[in-house]
């Protein structure tokens, strides 16, 4: 199972994260009206660039261009794309980053899968997340059952409000749904925006790791 975590900014914060090694990738967020907002933080990039864990970054409405010039900068792995891009725009970052890209689905109260296809062969995953007001994570989850009717062959990753308490269903989901790919975590494990409660993704990964692990005995 894929744990990401994302939201990560202070640099101190980073290196725990890395040297728990019970993360796969991190997201730094690109979207100026986050609190989040990694330029916001006013670190030299030169810092991210050299973090040998995989870096995600998260963007809303960015134009290629834009997201090409981050990706540079910050040496970026894999790309997020959490707004309302087209299927047309999806496919222009890839191609003009060459990097893998996450489309977000926001899913509500009515969702439906009708009118999605055209976004599965230019993504390389999507992430299912909690539709709100605005864009960005909510810290609150939609139902999870509906990962059960995920009609795609791309893998997925599940989001929206996962707090420690939800090693056991987290799990279940996964061992149930072939498609789903890991989790991204964020608010529910953060101390302040930006910074991390290292402890608490230790305890929560470490189970994750060992009931899977228990699954492959």
């Amino acid at each position: 199972m894929i744990i990401k975590v994302c939201g990560m900014a202070e640099p101190a914060n980073i290196r725990g994260l890395v040297d728990l090694q019970l993360v796969d990738w991190m997201g730094m967020i690109f979207y100026p009206p986050s609190r989040r907002y990694l330029p916001g933080f006013q670190v030299a990039p030169e810092f991210y660039r050299n973090i040998v864990l995989p870096k995600v970054g998260v963007f809303v409405n960015a134009s290629a261009a834009e997201i090409q010039e981050a990706a540079t900068t910050y040496g970026l792995d894999r790309v997020q794309l959490h707004g309302d891009e087209s299927p047309e725009q999806v496919r222009e970052v890839k191609q003009q980053t060459g990097l893998p890209v996450i489309k977000v689905l926001r899913i509500g109260a009515d969702w439906a899968w009708e009118g999605l296809e055209n976004y599965e062969e230019p993504v390389d995953f999507f992430l299912l997340d909690t539709d709100g007001p605005s864009y960005g994570g909510t810290g609150h989850r939609f139902n999870w059952g509906i990962g059960k009717q995920y009609p795609f062959h791309k893998p997925f990753l599940l989001s929206g409000g996962i707090q420690e308490d939800h090693v056991d269903e987290l799990v279940d989901l996964y061992r149930s749904c072939p498609q789903m790919a890991g989790i991204d975590i964020n608010s529910k494990f953060e101390l302040r925006p930006g910074v991390k409660n290292l402890d608490l993704i230790r305890i929560f990964a470490s189970k994750i790791r060992q009931q899977l692990e228990k699954t492959n005995e």
